[in-house]
């Protein structure tokens, strides 16, 4: 059974936990986003329970159409023990606005271990300022996950043109057409930054979220920065 499939029954009984521990434990590094924008409040800080660590994630992204739009509005960090036994799904500060995405998980035993985030930048006064529009994170086995879409997809490459023959003033003429193929996931309405890891051996455990959120009279970005914990 997947760990997704688990995680229903679980839920439903209780058997896992939302919300934050007050004090780190065991934290070695902290993981800052080198594009996070300086504005909202800071929320509480989320931790794995002891000797647990994440492996799964998960967005609550709000699309555009309001009046006030927002993209990213909450994370959530689904964690586990080294041997496999779901512990905490933890949260920080959560906006209004969305749905939640689905859990995109690591593979196996392995857990999070890098993270970077697709931010736009501030748009000025008449603008209408979107905040983190998309997260993505890395396994200890080097796989991308990302809160959009899953497993970001490779661009296809072709290297076989298409050819046509077309008649020009009664002689054939050969023709040829080459797709040069998109950037996978062109939608993404930010900047993306640099990945920031945790140094070997060390995994992701705990979060803090910047969101701006819920003022009326303001030009709310939602999630605005994000700081990840490694534990050794």
């Amino acid at each position: 059974m997947t760990t997704a499939a688990l995680l229903l029954p679980l839920l439903a009984l209780g058997g896992l936990a939302e919300g934050a521990v007050t004090k780190p434990r065991n934290v070695v590094e902290t993981l800052h986003l080198d594009n996070g924008l300086d504005r909202g409040v800071w929320g509480p800080i989320a931790m794995c329970s002891p000797n647990s660590y994440v492996f799964a994630f998960e967005i609550k992204y709000s699309g555009l159409g309001y009046v006030d739009d927002t993209s990213v509005n909450a994370i959530r960090l689904y964690c586990q023990t080294p041997e496999g036994s779901l512990t905490d799904l933890i949260t920080s500060s959560e906006g209004m606005y969305g749905q939640w995405r689905g859990m995109r998980a690591c593979s196996g035993s392995e857990v999070m271990t890098g993270m970077r985030a697709n931010v736009v930048p501030e748009m000025g006064p008449l603008g209408d300022d979107l905040g983190m529009d998309n997260l993505q994170m890395r396994c200890s086995g080097g796989l991308v996950l990302d809160g959009l879409y899953g497993t970001p997809q490779k661009a296809r490459q072709s290297t076989e043109p298409a050819r046509e023959i077309t008649i020009v003033e009664g002689r054939k003429v050969e023709t040829v057409h080459v797709k040069i193929p998109r950037a996978a996931h062109a939608r993404d309405y930010g900047d993306w930054g640099t990945w920031q890891a945790c140094s070997e051996g060390n995994k992701i455990c705990g979060l803090q979220v910047r969101l701006q959120n819920n003022h009326p009279l303001e030009d709310d970005a939602g999630v605005t920065d994000v700081d990840m914990y490694c534990c050794n």
